[in-house]
């Protein structure tokens, strides 16, 4: 992989983790199982403070359908910066991005979250892999290092 080809691979992996987040804040099903590849592996169980094994899958298409249903009633705004995305080969890279989310309930006859706001920080801790000539999410693990709510 030449100096151009490992740049075009970063920034495709940068537009992967953004349309990621457009996907959860936007509550789109389609574009957030679109950023995954079959099988990929989603580690949330720093969501849970007994860091509950069923917010660890292996299932993407089950990982969008329990978020979004869990955001349903809410307003969420997620960012990420400071990528360090480490190119192992040409198909699979490492990637690591400080986050920081905010998520507001709107509506608590739908929602099932038990606070009215939170805002986190941390990490999250990526995994990609090159299908078919596109960059995909193969694992993703977040990390809290921090979080308030209300």
């Amino acid at each position: 992989m030449d100096g151009i080809e490992r740049l075009l691979a970063i920034e495709a992996i940068r537009g992967v983790k953004a349309r990621y987040f457009r996907g959860v804040d936007g509550k789109d099903a389609a574009l957030l199982r679109e950023v995954f590849v079959d099988g990929a592996i989603t580690d949330f169980r720093s969501e849970s403070p007994d860091r509950d094994a069923a917010l660890l899958q292996r299932d993407p298409d089950a990982f969008v359908r329990k978020t979004l249903a869990l955001l349903d009633g809410t307003v969420t705004v997620h960012s990420a910066a400071m990528p360090e995305i480490e190119l192992l080969d040409a198909d699979e890279a490492l990637g690591r991005w400080t986050m920081h989310d905010r998520i507001w309930v709107v509506d608590a006859e739908r929602c099932r979250l038990p606070f009215r706001a939170l805002r986190g920080w941390g990490y999250y801790h990526d995994r990609y892999r090159r299908v078919g000539g596109q960059w995909r999410i193969a694992e993703t693990r977040l990390e809290r290092l921090q979080v308030l709510v209300e």
